[in-house]
């Protein structure tokens, strides 16, 4: 046995760890060596409080459920670092369709028709950018840039369909952008005077149409065709919703409201058709669906993160037991899956370096990322692109962090 080998005391296996840890040290007393069992205190920011095991998980190995994930994450150069953003980036979307050009923007800069990555950011400066890296490239340039005068953009986003136009969300409402025309087309459906809430939009798509989702006062949840421009529907929820989230499919949509119920909507019917409750979960204010509607995530004011695994069920009201991590201290303010469910990223702009990946398959936060010497800052948005091999991370500097992730 190699002195300072340490090995984690499982006496403890499916409690929650607290900010110290027990470990089994090999500590020299006099001319012997022995191996004791040591208190040692774990770096503030690897604080893993741990998942709270659901019921129909106590059947599983220690063994498994105590499996920790370690990720590497590398610093690349900033994806926005041809144009910082003068204020918060509140915004930061990967394109995730595929697509691999746009002609206008193409023949200014006279480039060949290859496959690019594309980003978009939105800022507290009133600016939605661009930013694409080509094949060869290896960083990010800025390809265009949209101002929203007098008004900080509050969310962006691709819309689904594959065309080139983008959906921003500020004060004054929702604005449709065509990149190729440069055209900015404001959407009537849903005016912050009748109180709908433009920054809280989600897209969604069903039979090759996009759909938009946004949230009003008093339970209020709107949904309106893009293509035709029409509200399709007003759906009324108990309570104040907080989040919504569409299907992959878009045949069905999930809102959350303050209390932490969860209600499973059929857009084909526009009526509920399942409920979902937990007592772990409460004043919730954020909402995730992983890509094959598998995982279903919910984030509260007070950072606790509770996520189901089987949580689609044929009975109108069902109460289940999640997962519940609770490695955050502060609100939840963005919440989102990988591209193949295995990690939940939560992130939290009340607290200085408040980002986490939680390990879906066990419930345990990573570990070794972020660590003390990462500069994240206030962080208000974030995303994994595609196949989830690079994470950008907005924060209040006005800078687009880029990392390459490899598990």
């Amino acid at each position: 046995m190699r002195d300072g080998f340490i090995s984690e005391d499982r006496s403890n296996d499916g409690a929650q760890v607290s900010d110290t840890q027990k470990v089994r040290r090999l500590v020299c007393d006099g001319a012997e060596k022995k191996l004791k069992l040591v208190t040692q205190k774990r770096p503030k920011w690897a604080v893993d409080n741990g998942p709270v095991t659901p019921a129909f998980a106590t059947g599983l190995s220690n063994r498994i459920l105590n499996r920790r994930k370690r990720l590497s994450l590398t610093k690349l150069v900033d994806a926005n670092v041809s144009c910082p953003s003068a204020g918060v980036v509140s915004s930061t979307k990967f394109d995730k369709t595929g697509r691999v050009r746009y002609n206008r923007l193409i023949k200014m800069r006279k480039t060949k028709m290859e496959k690019r990555k594309l980003l978009l950011t939105g800022g507290s400066d009133g600016h939605a950018r661009i930013f694409v890296r080509e094949h060869s490239d290896p960083s990010y340039s800025m390809l265009g840039s949209f101002h929203n005068m007098n008004a900080p953009v509050q969310k962006v986003d691709f819309l689904p369909s594959g065309s080139n136009k983008i959906l921003m969300a500020s004060a004054r409402g929702l604005f449709q952008l065509n990149i190729e025309t440069n055209v900015i087309d404001r959407l009537a459906m849903f005016r912050t005077a009748e109180s709908w809430d433009a920054g809280s939009f989600v897209l969604g798509e069903r039979d090759s149409r996009t759909m938009v989702c946004v949230l009003g006062r008093q339970g209020r949840v709107g949904i309106a065709d893009l293509q035709s421009r029409c509200k399709v529907a007003t759906l009324n929820s108990n309570g104040h919703v907080k989040g919504a989230v569409f299907s992959s499919d878009g045949k069905d949509l999930v809102t959350v409201n303050s209390q932490g119920t969860i209600n499973i909507w059929d857009l084909r019917m526009h009526r509920c058709k399942q409920q979902l409750f937990s007592n772990e979960v409460t004043n919730a204010v954020t909402v995730a669906l992983s890509r094959n509607n598998d995982l279903l995530a919910v984030g509260t004011t007070n950072g606790t993160a509770a996520y189901y695994t089987r949580w689609q069920g044929d009975t109108t009201e069902t109460s289940i037991t999640p997962f519940i991590n609770t490695s955050l201290n502060t609100g939840i303010d963005c919440m989102h899956f990988s591209h193949d469910g295995k990690m939940l990223l939560i992130s939290s702009s009340k607290t200085k370096d408040a980002l986490r990946i939680i390990d879906t398959s066990t419930g345990y936060t990573i570990s070794n990322w972020p660590t003390s010497t990462t500069p994240l800052g206030y962080v208000f948005s974030s995303d994994f692109n595609r196949e989830s091999t690079e994470l950008v991370v907005g924060n209040a500097r006005g800078r687009a962090l880029l990392f390459a992730v490899t598990s």
